[in-house]
């Protein structure tokens, strides 16, 4: 498989649905004006276009159908490790335990297999450096969960593609990196530690790598890889892609990302309806998160202040993922922040009668504490992970992030899991995954509607559960009409 997957087509700058609040988030180093975007091909459904506050833009040029494919198993234009993984094969990605190694480097590898293959861009790109300097990996490195030397493959591929091909140069050089805003939050610093140094000074390849070159190649993983996996999180990677990198972010995206994890080529379909003119976009965070993780996340990330439609609601347009039971109105009523995109907002109960409010370090503190206990959950134990839900949804709404996340695992748990597949489920826990879904699709349904990768996996679920409920039942009633005829046979 593929390490580094190089073409002729230019990187652009990641973007998203921003408040233009802070003028260092779209401050590019070096000057991109003089550089043209990749265009589409004949027939596409979409053009490139420019938003004075966002940058590049993808834009509908037609009315396209939800389920539509906009996006056709693009090519992704450079490929590798993600920071801070695991011991991975350079070239398939898959967890690594070090019993192969590199004929010529040293680094594992999965395989004979990956090292004879034919796209293996670890042979092409940074073997033969690796090996003259003698680094690898050493047997505690390859323990460790958060293998740092990996943070550095990926940047040495970018780099080493500019030195080799001149004309290509001239394209990574316009590419987004935020540098200015990654100096003023210290993430210029982090990668200096985690990739520069380590690169120039203990690898001692000084001489073939620039501080410069190193930290944009940084910046540019850092503001517009997507991440590459499989269902069973067997392949870590990070791939950025020409066209889909500038769909912009909104936190109700209309389209759905599949990415093949052998090929790393992307396919982007529209999940609902998208109007022609209308922004074509996607999301970078996760979508059971509330709204004050998800901004601080792409703040930290992704460098933008989301103010999308959902950040910018209270009850985040319905769903009440944030939303927190007022304890002046025992439950009745639900509090929510007064100012969404403000962090220090004082929260305030919806009901007319109560005008409740609560400041903002208490309101922290607790979402503080409950994140606590959800992350010291023993997620083994179901039992305790339904105590948790019964037991706090007196203080958060039952939509509430903290447990909607624990429900979305017990719904996929429960059918899934080894001793809980479906056919084992006694019937109160078919019941019990019926009325999660049901709940998660309500969300769904708000968040990611249409064609989506999580309302069409909840949609699956509840029909299969549905009709093994209605067997077991029918099976449970058939027995029972046996049970009646045998007593009252003469």
């Amino acid at each position: 498989m593929s390490g580094l997957i190089i073409t002729s087509v230019p990187l652009p700058p990641s973007i998203g649905t921003a408040c233009p609040s802070d003028g260092l988030l779209y401050e590019s180093s070096p000057p991109t004006a003089e550089l043209k975007a990749a265009e589409p091909t004949v027939g596409s459904s979409y053009k490139i276009g420019q938003s004075p506050h966002i940058g590049r833009l993808l834009i509908a040029t037609r009315d396209i159908c939800a389920d539509e494919v906009i996006i056709d198993s693009e090519e992704a234009l450079a490929v590798g490790p993600k920071q801070a993984t695991h011991p991975v094969c350079l070239n398939c990605y898959r967890r690594v335990d070090g019993s192969y190694l590199c004929p010529l480097c040293q680094w594992p590898l999965c395989s004979e297999a990956c090292w004879q293959s034919e796209n293996g861009h670890h042979q092409r790109y940074e073997c033969e450096l690796l090996a003259s300097k003698q680094v690898h990996p050493t047997i505690e490195e390859l323990k460790q969960d958060d293998c740092r030397l990996y943070d550095c493959i990926a940047p040495m591929r970018i780099v080493l593609d500019s030195h080799r091909n001149p004309e290509r140069n001239r394209l990574w050089l316009g590419l987004e990196d935020h540098r200015m805003y990654r100096k003023k939050i210290g993430i210029w610093q982090i990668d200096k530690h985690t990739v520069v140094d380590p690169v120039r000074e203990k690898w001692q390849l000084g001489d073939r790598f620039d501080d410069e070159e190193l930290q944009r190649a940084c910046g540019i993983l850092e503001v517009n890889a997507f991440e590459v996996c499989d269902e069973d999180k067997s392949i870590s990677a990070r791939a950025v892609y020409s066209h889909a990198c500038l769909m912009a972010h909104d936190c109700v995206p209309n389209t759905a990302c599949t990415v093949n994890p052998a090929t790393q080529k992307m396919t982007v379909r529209a999940a609902v309806d998208i109007s022609a003119g209308q922004m074509i976009t996607t999301s970078y965070t996760f979508t059971l998160d509330g709204t004050l993780r998800r901004r601080a996340h792409l703040k930290e990330t992704k460098f933008f202040d989301c103010c999308c439609p959902r950040c910018s609601d209270p009850t985040e347009l319905g769903s009440h993922l944030s939303s927190l039971a007022c304890p002046r109105c025992s439950g009745r009523n639900y509090t929510v922040p007064e100012d969404p995109l403000n962090p220090e907002s004082y929260w305030k109960c919806l009901g007319e009668q109560c005008g409740n409010r609560i400041g903002p370090t208490q309101v922290s503190q607790l979402l503080t504490c409950l994140q606590r206990k959800a992350d010291e959950l023993n997620y083994d134990d179901t039992r305790g992970l339904e105590i948790f839900i019964e037991t706090w949804s007196s203080i958060l709404h039952p939509n509430h992030s903290i447990l909607i996340g624990i429900k979305y695992y017990l719904c996929h748990f429960y059918g899934n899991a080894p001793g809980y597949q479906l056919h084992q489920l006694p019937l109160h826990l078919l019941v019990r995954k019926i009325k999660l879904c049901e709940e998660l699709l309500g969300v769904a349904l708000i968040l990611e509607p249409g064609a989506s990768n999580f309302h069409c996996s909840l949609i699956r679920e509840l029909e299969l559960t549905e009709k093994e409920l209605a067997r077991g039942q029918m099976s449970e009633e058939d027995t029972e009409t046996t049970d009646f005829e045998d007593d009252n046979q003469p």
